[in-house]
């Protein structure tokens, strides 16, 4: 097939439904940061009240699942999934609950700040594989505005790498790259499913593949303290929240788009850990924060610099 027949704008997917727009999203991704910035601290003051690794990954994913499906069925706002689209639900579960485990296990062994900047190399993945898949086009502007982005991550996230554990490196790793992933996924399953059910659908799911690994190998451990349970509960409800406002806005923005101003996610993980954790905010840190904030300028301004059709 000739690419040269068909527009780059022709095989774009659809930006949502009616009413839905660039700053409603963008909205939508401040929320996502908000909620998802505290879910590290949040599940540091969970473990070091003896909360155990698949009892956080449990109450995460059941806790918002019953809320959600509550709020769903007694709304009457659960509609019939594609089967065409079940598939793809499959895989977003498994992803959903790879990225789950793997960042809010992380920081049982490395701090917050270094599980955010491992964790947050997932935009750096997000942009190459929507242009390789032909989803959205990587223009020399995004380029530079991941790159920006990184790099304020870089400083605002720097030190605390020399003699990290490596285990909990490459499970922030590995918990990003699968987010990169789920990106491409969701954005195809948010054109059929709303995002309150698609967030329902993967708690439920990624619940119930947790409660299968406990019952092979595993024991309930629940907080022993307040602080820990106030780390589980609202881990819980950083996720639901968070990942809702997620799937909203890339139905809105994109996965490109998004990726690059979720950057403020780490941003809210470090000053919620230095509020909370006690870890302290430096100049270095600030100055990457205003950086953070260059890429995402730098990001928005292509859609106002380009010209209309």
């Amino acid at each position: 097939m000739s690419t040269n027949a068909v527009p780059p704008e022709a095989i774009r997917l659809p930006p949502g439904p009616a009413g839905g727009g660039v700053w409603p999203g963008l909205g939508f991704v401040v929320v996502t940061a908000l909620f998802f910035g505290s879910g590290p601290t949040l599940a540091r003051l969970a473990f070091d009240g003896g909360t155990g690794v698949l009892t956080l990954q449990i109450a995460r994913f059941l806790v918002a699942a019953i809320g959600l499906w509550a709020w769903l069925l007694i709304s009457g706002r659960v509609r019939p999934i594609p089967r065409s689209r079940i598939p793809l639900v499959g895989a977003m579960v498994l992803l959903s609950t790879g990225a789950s485990f793997g960042y809010m296990t992380s920081v049982r062994s490395i701090p917050v700040p270094v599980a955010s900047l491992i964790f947050f190399t997932f935009p750096l993945m997000v942009g190459p594989l929507a242009h390789l898949i032909g989803d959205e086009r990587l223009s020399l502007r995004r380029v530079a505005a991941l790159g920006v982005g990184f790099s304020g991550l870089a400083l605002v996230l720097g030190g605390g790498m020399a003699g990290a554990d490596p285990l909990g490196l490459a499970l922030a790793f590995g918990g990003g790259t699968c987010v990169a992933v789920s990106f491409q996924v969701s954005r195809r399953l948010t054109v059929d499913i709303a995002p309150t059910q698609l967030t329902a659908i993967m708690a439920a799911g990624s619940g119930l593949v947790c409660l299968v690994a406990l019952a092979v190998h595993a024991e309930i451990h629940l907080p022993e303290t307040a602080r820990g349970w106030v780390g589980i509960l609202g881990n819980a409800v950083s996720y639901a929240v968070g990942l809702t406002c997620l799937f909203a806005a890339i139905r809105r923005l994109g996965s490109v788009r998004t990726a690059i101003v979720i950057n403020l996610e780490p941003v809210v993980s470090v000053a919620l850990a230095a509020a909370v954790l006690g870890e302290a905010l430096g100049g270095m840190q600030l100055l990457g924060g205003a950086v953070v904030l260059a890429g995402i300028l730098l990001a928005q301004s292509e859609r106002r610099s380009a010209p209309r059709a």
